[in-house]
């Protein structure tokens, strides 16, 4: 070891017990995540059975009591809110959680939930059972991963809470790979959660069986018709997933300003329990139903049915829409996944009685899977939930045609406020490495003298949007495309790069590590990063580079950075 460098069979004896450490705590990670699979399970059976009785007893009633269990259900849970903080988050909880640095969901803040979600849903509120069963099992998560922090890595505290949010769906809809999926699609509009395939998909399998070895397993909707189609159904679909797209951005749009209402909670509550005081009476009489109540099941039975006629299916819609918005903006907690797949089931069989198609179920089918993919930006999950609620997987290929479309109908929003676009690059794990690892070696730079018109040149021909500015061949600062366009066209004939250049960045050293280097580019607006060795520029780091993940971890897992 003259040279200084340890030998290549410490390297390796060091890279082995980094690999078995890896797996034991992986294979850890599985096990705790079937035991949250099973308690989720056993937790939403008994959450199902109890509220969905209390549910069922309320829908069955005279229509002077349902005018009034509601209205009294929303002031209980206003105050079970004051006393708790006021959060009524299910799934945005979760979704809130997943992506703040740390986030746990304490188990202290679920029993005031669960309390109110049961008051709600058992008294009719229109919102599904799937929010809290979702928060039961993330928060059984989190609490396991704060138990066992030691035996664990770092990241696998929010993989534990995703395998217990997919627990959580995958039990109450009895449907594992809904759940699965949609726990890893919901955090995100355009990408998934990472490193929780496999837990997710443990702890899915695992309450799902517990929850059916309780309840049972039927399937939660019964689709009927049959599942072959033909070019026409493909097109309908299309329009099915076209529509679906735009209602259900209209959807999000008012969902929003709902939970934003600038109202005391007392005025909401108060004016939300005379709405449904006369709902009541206009369900009774429209629908002779109260269709208004509940997640949605029975309103997408009615829905279904041959003999109803378009003005009847609008005006359900209208009335779900209406009693879903109302029960969120008076603060009732509960999920959104099933009034969607119940406005979906609605637009659906709309559109088969417009378009007269011959498979009477194919469209409130492709209906729901358009809708609740579009509203929580989880396509995958609406199909899967399709395949896996109603038994039909031959109404896959035109529910995947009208899921697509309509998430470009849909355009940027979501139901969820708390999505975030895409996963950001997680740099933690690659702290240890120096950041001459990481840069863009040999960066064209720019003269300080050369005038804005020349530089700006150099770097389209070059095509960077951030160069290095030497003066007297020593660097001076970093100067960015933005900068350049910044100045006023006339005057980029007169004026040099170095006028322009950003001279309040300091270079970074080949050793500094990328900590350092990251918490410097996100405390200030800039995006990029010289690197200097006595002086001289050998290379910049640009925060692509830092969320550049493959490249830096093959790094640290080939042992290339142990020094």
């Amino acid at each position: 070891m003259t040279d200084g460098r340890i030998p290549r069979i410490v390297v390796e004896a060091a890279r082995r017990q980094a690999a078995a450490e890896v797996a034991r705590r992986f294979q850890l990670t599985l096990v705790l995540a079937g035991l949250i699979g099973v308690v989720t399970g056993v937790g939403v059976a008994g959450f199902d059975v109890v509220v969905g009785h209390s549910l069922r007893w309320v829908q069955h009633q005279p229509v002077w009591l349902l005018a009034i269990v509601p209205s009294v259900a929303l002031v209980v849970v206003a105050v079970i809110a004051m006393i708790d903080d006021g959060d009524t988050a299910t799934t945005d909880a979760y979704v809130r959680t997943y992506h703040e640095r740390g986030g746990r969901l304490p188990v202290g803040r679920l029993w005031a939930k669960l309390t109110a979600a049961a008051v709600s849903l058992g008294s009719g509120a229109a919102l599904g059972f799937e929010g809290p069963s979702l928060l039961l099992g993330a928060t059984i998560g989190s609490f396991v991963e704060d138990r066992s922090a030691r035996r664990l890595r770092r990241d696998d505290a929010k993989v534990l809470m995703v395998a217990g949010a997919a627990a959580g769906v995958a039990a109450v809809f009895k449907a594992p790979l809904t759940g699965v999926v949609f726990a890893l699609e919901v955090p995100y509009r355009s990408d998934v959660a990472r490193r929780a395939m496999l837990p997710t998909l443990v702890a899915a399998g695992a309450s799902y069986v517990t929850y059916v070895a309780l309840v049972g397993t039927e399937p939660l909707l019964s689709s009927g018709g049959s599942a072959p189609f033909d070019l026409r159904d493909l097109g309908g679909g299309l329009v099915v997933g076209i529509v679906c797209g735009i209602l259900a951005r209209l959807g999000a749009w008012s969902i929003g300003h709902a939970k934003r209402l600038p109202l005391r909670r007392s005025v909401r509550v108060l004016a939300a329990a005379a709405i449904f005081a006369g709902l009541a009476p206009l369900t009774a009489w429209w629908f002779d139903s109260p269709l208004h109540l509940g997640p949605g099941y029975l309103a997408i039975d009615w829905a279904v049915a041959p003999q109803r006629t378009v003005a009847a299916l609008v005006g359900l819609f209208v009335v779900r829409a209406f009693a879903t918005w109302v029960s969120v903006g008076a603060g009732g907690v509960g999920g959104l996944f099933i009034p969607l797949v119940a406005q979906g089931a609605i637009v659906g069989a709309i559109c088969q009685h417009l378009l007269n198609a011959p498979n009477a179920r194919l469209f409130p089918v492709v209906g729901i899977a358009a809708f609740l993919g579009a509203g929580y930006r989880t396509p995958l999950a609406g199909v899967a939930f399709v395949a896996e609620a109603t038994g039909q997987p031959g109404f896959l290929v035109p529910a995947l045609l009208a899921a697509a479309v309509a998430q470009l109908a849909m355009g940027p929003r979501s139901f969820s406020p708390y999505q975030h676009r895409e996963r950001e690059p997680d740099i933690e794990p690659l702290t240890r490495l120096p950041v001459a690892d990481i840069m863009s070696p040999r960066p064209d730079t720019v003269d300080g003298s050369l005038s804005l018109d020349a530089t700006v040149e150099l770097m389209l021909r070059q095509n960077r949007r951030w160069a290095p500015v030497l003066m007297d061949g020593a660097y001076f600062g970093l100067i960015a495309v933005t900068d350049i366009a910044d100045v006023d066209r006339d005057e980029w004939a007169t004026t040099t790069a170095a006028d322009v250049a950003r001279t309040d960045i300091p270079p970074a050293a080949p050793d500094d590590p990328v900590s350092l280097v990251a918490a410097r580019l996100r405390s200030s607006d800039d995006e990029a990063v010289a690197v200097t060795d006595d002086g001289v520029v050998i290379g910049v780091v640009t925060l692509r580079d830092l969320g550049n993940l493959e490249v830096l971890l093959d790094k640290i897992v080939d042992g290339t950075t142990l020094r």
